[in-house]
């Protein structure tokens, strides 16, 4: 999304930091070299949430190799390997979704959302289309049938987005998703 001036792109960018909890802080210093060492800190502290320093809540049952794959995948974020900087995140939700883990899906994008809160709109728009692809191959939805309950469900995909930041009510949405739409094509 290009932003139209350089004072709505830092109010989008404040925006999306503030929604995913990081805080905003200003400072006057008397000199400059306090203000590098505030700007050193601030780097620091940046690369640290990046790294998934200190977000321990709601990862403590995820498995260490699930932790690790997404930490990596975060850490890889804007590789050249990559069409977008976002490949990398991409790339996991969609094996995740393979492996059919929902719930780790769900994680991955509440980290990176996270450590990288510039991301976390354009990831989210993708995960739609990663769980149509997970209700055909995991789920056994037909494509018609699908089509058809997207057609008569046009807020799916926001219901979907609005789940993803808890993984249990993901879990259900895109299960209830799957039921509604083979329900529905049972009924024709």
């Amino acid at each position: 999304m290009a932003d139209p001036t350089v004072v709505s792109r830092v109010k989008r960018q404040r925006d999306v930091r503030l929604a995913e909890g990081w805080q905003e802080v200003r400072v006057w210093v008397p000199t400059e070299q306090d203000a590098d060492d505030i700007r050193n800190l601030a780097a620091d502290r940046r690369a640290k949430a990046k790294a998934l320093a200190g977000l321990d809540e709601g990862i403590k049952s995820m498995p260490p190799e699930t932790l690790h794959r997404i930490a990596e995948a975060i850490k890889s974020q804007g590789s050249a390997a990559y069409s977008t900087p976002s490949g990398p995140v991409l790339d996991l939700l969609t094996k995740l979704a393979e492996e059919d883990d929902l719930a780790s899906l769900s994680r991955a994008f509440i980290l990176l959302a996270r450590a990288e809160p510039a991301n976390a709109a354009f990831v989210a728009n993708a995960v739609p289309g990663k769980i149509s692809n997970f209700l055909i191959k995991h789920r056994g939805v037909e494509v018609p049938a699908l089509m058809k309950w997207i057609e008569t469900n046009p807020d799916w995909a926001e219901q979907l987005k609005s789940a993803l930041r808890d993984p249990d009510r993901f879990v259900r949405v895109v299960e209830g998703f799957a039921s509604a739409i083979k329900a529905g094509a049972a009924a024709h």
